[in-house]
């Protein structure tokens, strides 16, 4: 939103901007195109940066609290009716990448297929891991618990 739709020369105003910043931590950069009657400058870009602090993570949250809202739309949603890959890629990822909190798919693919099991329905005590299974309140079927740990040895 502009404070007024036209400036005169060496008036200056205000450009009022939003942006999603869901799903987004660290340094974000946005560009802004302005078209103006100027026929030496007719279009200025300005560049945004902001830097997104992560509220949710860097809070000591208990395990269990990426089950409810509003973590629940990133770590649980995502997967819903999912198996193996997709399941993996839409809410295991975003903790499984290499240089993030969990461990990357390589190491995890060093796991045998009952610690696998246990850390993914039980969860891995010490960590930020809750247990995923329905069992214990997660929102994990046996089957695509199964799916997960068969995806991850084949990968």
């Amino acid at each position: 939103m502009v404070s007024s739709d036209h400036l005169g020369p060496g008036e200056e105003g205000i450009i009022k901007t939003t942006f999603d910043t869901s799903r987004k931590i660290g340094t974000v950069v946005r560009t802004i195109q302005v078209k103006t009657n100027d026929p030496v400058r007719p279009l200025v870009v300005l560049r945004l940066k902001a830097k997104i602090v992560d509220a949710f993570h860097s809070s000591n949250l208990e395990p269990k609290a990426i089950f409810r809202s509003p973590c629940r739309s990133c770590h649980v949603d995502r997967g819903i009716g999912r198996t193996g890959a997709a399941l993996f890629r839409a809410d295991c990822m975003m903790c499984h990448r290499r240089g993030y909190v969990g461990k990357d798919i390589l190491e995890l693919k060093k796991l045998s297929k009952q610690q696998l099991k246990s850390a993914i329905e039980e969860g891995v005590k010490g960590t930020v891991m809750p247990g995923f299974s329905s069992r214990v309140g997660g929102p994990l079927t046996e089957s695509q618990i199964r799916s997960l740990i068969r995806y991850i040895k084949e990968h």
